[in-house]
Order: C-alpha cells, then structure tokens, then sequence
C-alpha cells in the first residue's frame, strides 16, 4: 500500500514538473513557421479588390517661347494683369562649334607674349587669320584663332596652322540656350485650358500657345 501511494505521489510530481516546462501555445521560439499578412486592410474591404487610384497631372495653358525673363515680364506687364502665371524655363540645345586655338605646350610662352608670338608667326606664313587671347573659363591662356559653325573652315584654319610649329588643336563646343515660358496656372480645367487657347490665338499677340504641366516637378538630386 505505501508502495503503491509512493508511486502516485511520484507520477503528480512528473506530472507537475511537465506541465509547468511545456511552451505555451503559439509562444514558440521558432518564428519561421509564423506568417503575417503583407498588407493592412480595413475589414470592410476584405470582400473587395484593392484600387491603386493615380492622380492624372493637370495641364495649363503656356505663351512663349521668349528670349529673356525680361521679354517674359514685359509680355505679362502688357497682357497678364491679374492673372496667376509663372515662369517655366527649358534649356535647348544648339549646334555645337568648332574652336580652333594654340595652347602654351611645350613653351614657355604664355599671356600677351604667347598672342604676340603667334600672330608673328601667322604673318610670316602671309596667313590672314585672326587672334585673340581667351581669359577665363576652361581655355584660358589660349590663343583663339577662330570659332566656326562649319566645321570644314575650322578644319581648313587648323591645317594651315599645323605646319608652323605651335601647338595648335582643335575641338568642338557644346552650347545650349534657355527659352521661357508663361505657364497660366489658373488654367487647370481641360475646358478653361481650351477656350484660354482659342482667345489667345484671336488675339493680335505674336506668342506660340502650348500646353505645359500646372505644378512644377522637383526633381531628385
């Protein structure tokens, strides 16, 4: 009999022991069996597919282009009084140039004396090109003989000099320009940008009349 009370005294005690050891349900240490939901939605929209809705860019009526912001304020002082606008500035590209010019390598001229020696040099060949000394910018200290839209006289320019001993190259110039432009931007309406457009274009005003977004778009740095 007290081995028999023995042995259930000792099987409360394992019992006790078990009990208290075991991990309570859903409080295991391993979370890679756990999923989450990738999206928060409202209860409400659970029988409902979700809608990405997108803003569609609002487009106003722009006048140019102009040459200056000083030909844009006086076309606003002129036509615009009471109006909400703003400026809008692109830049356009140009045909580039060719520059053919003499550079101080492997001498130790430089300055008036480099200009001075070149132009001896010229007219010794009886050339008749022009010279002038750059100040300022990437070629400074150059001598300049010439900036040319055709790229066949600079060519033309760079060969005669290329025999006379100077260091003579030859190189093209990127150039760009800035047009401007009003942008009306109370014209946010498709309909108001429309007769906006059409009451321009009845106007005695030699303008271009486009479209342009309302709202300028900051972009990344």
């Amino acid at each position: 009999m007290r081995r028999l009370a023995l042995a259930l005294l000792m099987l409360n005690i394992l019992y006790a022991l078990w009990t208290g050891l075991r991990p309570a349900p859903g409080l295991s240490g391993d979370t890679s069996a756990r999923q989450f939901p990738d999206t928060l939605v409202l209860i409400g929209e659970l029988d409902r597919p979700l809608v990405a809705v997108e803003q569609t860019p609002a487009y106003c009526l722009a006048l140019g282009p102009f040459g200056s912001e000083g030909e844009v304020q006086a076309f606003a002082d002129a036509y615009l009084s009471g109006q909400q606008w703003r400026l809008a500035v692109e830049e356009q590209p140009l045909p580039p140039l060719s520059r053919v010019y003499v550079s101080s390598s492997g001498s130790e001229l430089v300055g008036s004396a480099l200009l001075t020696s070149v132009r001896d040099t010229i007219n010794a060949a009886g050339l008749a090109i022009d010279s002038y000394l750059v100040v300022g910018g990437d070629l400074d200290g150059v001598v300049s003989l010439g900036l040319f839209a055709d790229q066949g006289n600079a060519l033309g320019v760079y060969q005669q000099i290329e025999g006379l001993d100077l260091a003579v190259e030859m190189q093209a110039e990127n150039r760009t320009r800035n047009l401007y432009s009003i942008v009306l931007t109370g014209d946010e309406s498709a309909d108001f940008t429309e007769e906006s457009a059409e009451a321009w274009a009845s106007m005695d005003v030699e303008v271009g009349i486009t479209e342009k977004l309302c709202e300028m778009i900051a972009l990344p740095d």
